[in-house]
């Protein structure tokens, strides 16, 4: 039987999210529009490598 993978990323995926969305918070109070969009960005990048790492676990059977 094939050994299950961790699912730790996924965790280290959302805070890192949060993250981003508390930066974001804190540029716009701060009147930094460059880094708000920049921390909009790498949201967006994070939840794009979170559903395509949970569609490769699906596919492999690792979930």
């Amino acid at each position: 039987m094939e050994q299950k993978k961790s699912k730790a990323i996924f965790m280290v995926l959302a805070v890192l999210a949060v993250l981003m969305m508390l930066a974001f918070s804190a540029f716009v109070a701060e009147a930094m529009p460059l880094m708000a969009i920049l921390s909009v960005v790498l949201f967006i990048a994070i939840f794009g490598i979170g559903f395509t790492l949970k569609k490769k676990y699906r596919e492999n059977g690792w979930l």
